[in-house]
């Protein structure tokens, strides 16, 4: 009984103020990203990317909820396994910020889609394989430049850019063959969902271009969450 309770207190104290500089951070390094990796390529910045005093992102409330969410996931990740927790920690932080650029951008930087990549080597060590891995990149990259290039052929437009097929590569390598399974069904499915919620609510058009970085990365959560729990 005891040792639970200094484990559970070495966790908060760890995982609270780790998720308080997670939350934080993700507020202050958006609003400082540089301008370029906003643009797609070949693009020139728009004055309001150039304008370090333009907030993208507001601290209020998003550092708040932010912190909460990554001090809450971290103590439940960490009373699992504390190096899940931190790397998970990690991963959901480059995917938050990977959301937020495609949803208010239309853009993926290949900066944050590298380093999500290179999580593929401490997470490893939860993973079936390493041929297990690159399945889950085969099948994550494949899905989605079959999609892009079916949009490209049958509508003749860019059904998904190519930002989306290297981000569900990246998570594919880590999440595996059944994890790419789950985050490619259910972020197709909330996409889904979402796209014809606002085609209703007229909020959108049928031409209109919906992020679907925002619905990947919830799915991949939600794994996370899930795989976590089951350890």
């Amino acid at each position: 009984m005891v040792n639970n309770v200094i484990k559970m207190l070495i966790i908060t104290g760890v995982f609270l103020p780790l998720g308080i500089f997670l939350g934080c951070g993700a507020v202050y390094v958006f609003n400082r990203l540089p301008a370029r990796w906003l643009c797609d390529y070949g693009e020139e910045p728009a004055e309001e990317l150039l304008d370090m005093s333009i907030q993208r992102i507001k601290g209020f409330p998003n550092k708040l909820m932010f912190s909460f969410l990554f001090a809450t996931l971290g103590i439940f990740f960490g009373i699992k396994d504390y190096v899940y927790a931190a790397a998970t920690l990690l991963e959901l932080w480059l995917l938050l910020m990977i959301a937020i650029s495609d949803q208010k951008y239309m853009i993926i930087p290949d900066q944050f889609v590298i380093f999500l990549a290179l999580f593929a080597f401490p997470m490893s060590i939860y993973s079936e394989s390493v041929l297990d891995m690159l399945l889950g990149l085969c099948l994550g990259s494949g899905v989605m430049l079959a999609a892009a290039l079916a949009g490209r052929l049958i509508i003749k437009r860019e059904a998904l850019g190519f930002g989306d097929v290297k981000l569900m590569g990246a998570i594919g390598l880590t999440a595996g063959l059944g994890g790419t399974a789950f985050i490619l069904a259910a972020s197709s499915l909330m996409s889904c969902c979402a796209f014809a919620y606002k085609l209703a609510a007229k909020k959108m058009k049928k031409s209109d271009a919906l992020p679907l970085a925002p619905y990947i990365a919830v799915a991949a959560a939600i794994y996370m969450f899930i795989n976590g729990a089951m350890m």
